[in-house]
């Protein structure tokens, strides 16, 4: 996977998959207990030298054998690549629980490397309360096979980050709502006296692919598509090449980007949090970088929807999910799922945010919910009691009326084989023809990839 999307990845992954735990209570989901404590093992583990991450996981574990006596939980540093997934099931000595990338859903499902936890899930007591649109793309054929990563949290979205200072200055009180208004602005928040571009964009190949999904999207066009029975790659299309010029014309026509524009994510928080770029797309949990790693104030920052293209609003939606590991027993899967659920628990909740507070980290930041109604009220009274950023939950009500899945198939390589160089040509050659590299992109990824689908 791509540098940027492992750093996306594995910060979710880091932050919250650390200890992906969850208990139901004693409802049809309660395996039988044994003299002999379970051990669930699982994923994704602290490391030496994150002293934060191991002593959240100690009082995390000592929080869960509270509620289960006979069970712990074992943290293993292995952390989550498709490669390594892969070679572990083979070998037989993959963990009980398993947190994935959310682009691996479908493959893993589909290889049978996930168990079906759909039965499980459903008699959970908190499974009315679930939030349907952020188990989409670990659903399948109707059945379940894993849950977001995150008790207090859910799937990113993709969004805008604006710096609010520099908007006061140029006189705006509002983010830009659409294509054109992005350009206005970033014409007049550019000052290269200053150093200063308007719009930061991410240029480092895998990253560049990830992002060059939404801009698609606001364009009204897809990237895959089935038709008639075959996946077909659909980003030649008059929409998708209309995205590649617009992303063109940033850079050449309105020269409203750095001077770097083949940086990667942390080139684009360095940027940012020094002033140099007035506006980017950031998923919200990025607060916490800015503000520890890059010390920005995050009271200059202010979030908004991405703007609309000629399609419309659209913005990302992904994330991290944990899965049963298929090989360990049922009775074995049934303690992995409360390992799962535990997470979801209010006084796992409570105490991670807690953690997270003393710790100096970010407690709050904006994500599609995993629950909705009566549970995630008791779960945002939670967070609201340790919040270190201003609240972000109409914000992120109204990002859930747009949000796309990323492709089902094959996305690390679309992102770093053909989106990526895509994007990046478009941004250092000035007579590149939108057009013809995605019309050459979209055949060549069709044939290496996608035709070989039910193969």
């Amino acid at each position: 996977m791509r540098r940027i999307r492992v750093t996306l990845s594995l910060c979710i992954l880091t932050a919250f998959l650390a200890m992906l735990l969850i208990g139901c209570g004693g409802d049809k989901t309660q395996p039988q207990s044994t003299s002999k404590k379970i051990v669930i093992s699982i994923n994704n583990g602290a490391r030496e030298g994150e002293d934060n991450r191991l002593e959240e996981q100690r009082q995390y574990n000592e929080t869960f054998m509270k509620r289960y006596p006979e069970a712990s939980l074992y943290f293993d540093t292995w952390q989550f690549s498709p490669e390594t997934f892969m070679v572990r099931m083979s070998g037989g000595n993959c963990t009980d629980v398993v947190g994935v990338f959310a682009t691996e859903g479908t493959v893993v499902i589909e290889k049978g490397l996930a168990a079906d936890i759909t039965d499980l899930v459903k008699t959970w007591d908190k499974y009315p309360f679930v939030n349907q649109t952020v188990v989409k793309s670990i659903t399948h054929n109707d059945r379940i096979y894993g849950l977001p990563v995150g008790g207090a949290g859910g799937c990113y979205v993709m969004t805008l980050f604006y710096n609010k200072d520099i908007f006061k200055e140029a006189g705006f009180e509002k983010a830009p709502d659409t294509w054109e208004e992005l350009v206005e602005y970033g014409k007049k928040l550019t000052d290269r006296s200053k150093g200063r571009a308007g719009f930061g964009i991410l240029g480092e190949k895998g990253g560049a692919g990830w992002h060059f999904l939404n801009w698609v999207w606001q364009a009204g066009g897809d990237l895959e598509v089935k038709k008639d029975g075959k996946w077909q790659a659909v980003f030649d299309s008059q929409e998708a090449v209309s995205a590649l010029q617009f992303v063109k014309d940033l850079r050449w026509k309105h020269n409203i980007l750095q001077e770097d524009v083949l940086c990667n994510n942390d080139d684009l928080f360095e940027l940012f949090a020094s002033e140099r770029i007035a506006m980017a797309f950031f998923t919200p949990e990025y607060l916490e970088h800015l503000k520890i790693k890059y010390k920005m104030d995050i009271d200059k920052i202010g979030i908004a929807l991405m703007p609309a293209g000629p399609g419309g609003r659209a913005n990302q939606m992904g994330g991290a999910f944990s899965i049963i590991n298929p090989t360990i027993p049922k009775e074995k899967q049934q303690w992995a799922f409360k390992a799962i659920t535990f997470d979801y628990e209010l006084e796992a909740i409570e105490l991670k945010c807690h953690i997270a507070r003393e710790q100096g980290r970010i407690v709050g930041h904006g994500v599609l919910p995993v629950f909705h109604g009566e549970y995630q009220d008791k779960v945002d009274a939670i967070i609201d009691k340790y919040r270190t950023v201003p609240s972000q939950k109409e914000l992120m009500q109204e990002a859930a009326k747009y949000v796309h899945t990323e492709p089902p198939y094959y996305c690390q390589q679309l992102y770093s084989e053909c989106l990526g160089p895509a994007v990046q040509t478009v941004l250092t050659k000035k007579d590149a023809d939108p057009q013809k590299i995605l019309k050459d992109a979209a055949a060549e990824f069709q044939k290496r990839y996608l035709d070989k689908i039910g193969n």
